[in-house]
C-alpha cells in the first residue's frame, strides 16, 4: 500500500477504538474498509469524501488543481525543501494561518485532519548528468505541475502518466524523467534509464486525511478530539513511511551494478534554480491575494523548519 493509505489500515482503524477503550468511553466505531478504488477512483477522492461515499479517507489534492489550487503550492516552489517532516509543519501552518487554504476543504464539504507529503524530486535519465547544461534539449517526462520545474532550463517537458514512463523511455520518446525516487523501482525505470541524479527539486504535499463534514458535524466533542489527534498521528506516520521508503530505495538502487547514482553539485543546482522564471510570482498572479498569502506563509514556515531555499520565491511580494 502507498504511504498515505497504509496509516488508514494500520493506525486510524485500530487505534480509534483502542483510544476510546483506554479513555473509558463507551463509544466504539464499526469500520467498513474500502481500498484500491472500491468506492471511487483515485482522481475523485475529494468528491468521494465530500459526497459521503466514504466518511473518512485520503484525499489527493494534487488531482484537484481547479477545486484546490492553493493546496498545490509546493509544486510551484522548487528548491525550497526536500524534508518531508518539515513540509508537514508547513501544511499545518497554512491550514491554521490562511483561511482561504482551509476553506478549500470546507467548501467541498470536507474537514482537513492530517497532512500528507511526498518525497523530493530527482532525475532518472538515459544519459549522465554532471552539470545543469546537460539537460538542455533533452526530453524529460514531467507530468502536470512538475513541468514548471523545467521552464527556462532548455529541457523539453513531456506529459505522461507514471505507468507509461518505462515504455516511453525504452522507445526513445523521452530521454529521462523528473520523478520521486520511490517511483523508480516499482516501475523498473532503472532498467531503461540507469543514470539517477540526486537533484532535490523539493518535496510536495499532495493530499490529506479528510472527513466528510456532515459526518464531522454529527460527532460529539470527544470524538472530534479523537480524530484531530489521529490526524496528527496520521501525518507523522506518512512522513515516516515516506522517509523509510526513500532510504530503502536508495539503498536498493545502490546495490545494482547497472545503476549509476550521482549528486548534482550545489552550484549546478543553483544554476537550475536561477534559470527558472519567477514561477512563484506567476502562481500568485493566477491565485490572487490568497495565493500571495499562501506563498509567504509557506516560505516563512519552511525557513523556520530549517529549510535553506536556493531561491527566495517570496522576495518582493
Amino acid at each position: 500500500m502507498l504511504p498515505w493509505t497504509t496509516p488508514l489500515k494500520t493506525l486510524i482503524v485500530p487505534d480509534s477504538n483502542k483510544v476510546l477503550q483506554q479513555a473509558g468511553l463507551p463509544d466504539r466505531i464499526v469500520w467498513t474498509e474500502a481500498f484500491a478504488g472500491a468506492l471511487f477512483d483515485f482522481n475523485n477522492t475529494l468528491e468521494g469524501i465530500g459526497d459521503g461515499l466514504a466518511d473518512i479517507g485520503w484525499v489527493g489534492s494534487l488531482w484537484e488543481p481547479a477545486k484546490q489550487p492553493l493546496q498545490n503550492a509546493a509544486y510551484y516552489l522548487p528548491f525550497v525543501t526536500g524534508d518531508a517532516r518539515a513540509l508537514v509543519d508547513v501544511q499545518n501552518q497554512l491550514i491554521t494561518q490562511v483561511p482561504a487554504f482551509a476553506n478549500e476543504w470546507t467548501k467541498h464539504n470536507t474537514v482537513f485532519l492530517g497532512a500528507q507529503v511526498a518525497d523530493t524530486y530527482h532525475l532518472v535519465t538515459k544519459f549522465p548528468v554532471t552539470k545543469f547544461e546537460d539537460i538542455k534539449g533533452r526530453k524529460l517526462l514531467a507530468p502536470g505541475a512538475i513541468a514548471s520545474r523545467l521552464q527556462g532550463t532548455g529541457a523539453i517537458a513531456v506529459e505522461a502518466g507514471l505507468p507509461v514512463f518505462y515504455n516511453m523511455l525504452q522507445t526513445g520518446v523521452a530521454d529521462g524523467a523528473v520523478i520521486l525516487v520511490t517511483g523508480v523501482l516499482p516501475f523498473k525505470l532503472h532498467e531503461v534509464a540507469p543514470y539517477i541524479t540526486k537533484v532535490d527539486l523539493g518535496a510536495v504535499f499532495s493530499g490529506a486525511l479528510a472527513m466528510n463534514k456532515d459526518t464531522w458535524d454529527k460527532l460529539p466533542p470527544h470524538m472530534k478530539v479523537l480524530f484531530k489527534m489521529l490526524g496528527r498521528e496520521y501525518a507523522a506516520m506518512c512522513a515516516d513511511l515516506v522517509e523509510q521508503r526513500e532510504a530503502a530505495t536508495w539503498a536498493a538502487l545502490g546495490k545494482m551494478p547497472n545503476v549509476k547514482i550521482s549528486e548534482l553539485p550545489r552550484e549546478e543546482r543553483m544554476k537550475w534554480a536561477n534559470a527558472l522564471p519567477d514561477i512563484g510570482a506567476e502562481w500568485v498572479k493566477r491565485n490572487g491575494e490568497p495565493g500571495r498569502e499562501v506563498l509567504k506563509v509557506f516560505m516563512e514556515s519552511a525557513r523556520k523548519n530549517g529549510a535553506k531555499p536556493l531561491r527566495d520565491w517570496d522576495k518582493g511580494l
